[in-house]
């Protein structure tokens, strides 16, 4: 039996003559990729007549549930008035955040909208963004850094030591690209150095189990510790990062690795 992990109701009606039909088109929307969806998203499917695209028939956008991962469901609703006979149409389904769309499917799925083949499933694909995803902290300037284009280890979090075997590390391209490992899991996000600030967007991460609490419990301090990242300083061979406050989040060095 599948089990539906994430639910969004989609539920759309049109004013239209009192001879008009209603039509209801359900399905799901997924993707491929190993990505837990970050919190704010919604989902939006339209009715699109493939002679104007641009132009949706129907349409309609809601909230995703917690926790926010795939299959998203989704009921359509609407009188059959909207769609013209001899015409061809499509579903086209978007995932976005508050500034950007995420998902979005390469190519509409064409259906007959009064007898669709059953199941829809709709698979999107991520849409790559020519822009860094902008955070709720001022967008500064990313300047040459000491700290770029090495992988740091993490030595200690929130002044507990890292566990034995257990590597919690990152690494910040030029490109303000940042990425490592949590501790079970592979991670990346976005950032913004300059000479004293340091600044995560929010962290997508693989969803591989973790082999034990130990290593549970590593991840999500450093994960926590990434997010309360507002500045840095480097203390001879080893980075620290310092919250709003300057208090100390996490001290690592560089990876032998």
């Amino acid at each position: 039996m599948r089990i539906v992990v994430a639910m969004v109701a989609l539920l759309l009606v049109l004013a239209s003559p009192a001879l008009a039909s209603k039509v209801t088109l359900k399905g799901d929307v997924t993707y491929r990729e190993r990505i837990a969806l970050p919190p704010g998203g919604t989902l939006s499917v339209s009715l699109i007549d493939l002679a104007t695209p641009d132009q949706p028939r129907v349409s309609a956008k809601a909230p995703i549930s917690s926790p926010g991962q795939v299959p998203l469901t989704f009921t359509l609703n609407f009188d059959d008035a909207v769609i013209v006979a001899g015409h061809s149409y499509a579903l086209v389904a978007e995932i976005a955040g508050p500034d950007a769309v995420w998902f979005r499917n390469a190519e509409p799925y064409a259906l007959d909208p009064l007898a669709p083949a059953t199941p829809i499933l709709i698979i999107v694909n991520i849409v790559p963004q020519e822009e860094p995803v902008p955070t709720p902290e001022p967008v500064v300037a990313p300047a040459p850094s000491p700290i770029l284009d090495i992988t740091w280890q993490a030595e200690t979090i929130g002044g507990a030591p890292a566990a034995r075997g257990i590597v919690s590390s990152l690494s910040i391209a030029s490109d303000m690209r940042a990425g490592g490992r949590g501790g079970c899991n592979s991670w990346f996000a976005q950032a913004e150095v300059n000479a004293e600030r340091l600044i995560f967007s929010a962290v997508a991460a693989t969803r591989m189990a973790c082999v034990s609490d130990e290593a549970t419990k590593q991840e999500d301090s450093f994960f926590a510790a990434l997010a309360a990242t507002r500045f840095w300083r480097l203390d001879k061979d080893h980075l620290i990062l310092l919250d709003a406050g300057g208090v100390e989040l996490a001290n690592l060095g560089k990876s032998r690795f």
